[in-house]
């Protein structure tokens, strides 16, 4: 392969990567905006009453065991992208 190609390949590689990190940021915001009633900045255990898919998996996304999901949990868990791809 020649040089300028590879660093093409590259380049088109590394965008493809941010942009999907960038959709799973923006699903993950937008799930949280679409269930936090309160407005607090997190998804609580009665606000997730509303979405039973993530009901379902609440206690595998709160990874602190405090009965709330910040934005920073959905982002590190992989259930986000299942919950907002069945939406």
């Amino acid at each position: 392969m020649k040089p300028v190609k590879k660093v093409f390949s590259m380049l088109l590689t590394i965008m493809a990567i941010q942009a999907g990190a960038m959709v799973s940021a923006y699903a993950d915001e937008s799930l949280l905006a679409a269930l936090d009633d309160d407005m607090d900045g997190y998804i609580s255990l009665k606000e997730a009453v509303a979405d039973t898919r993530l009901l379902r998996i609440f206690s595998r996304i709160d990874r602190n065991a405090d009965g709330m999901i910040s934005v920073e949990e959905l982002e590190k868990s992989d259930y986000s992208e299942i919950i907002t791809m069945n939406q």
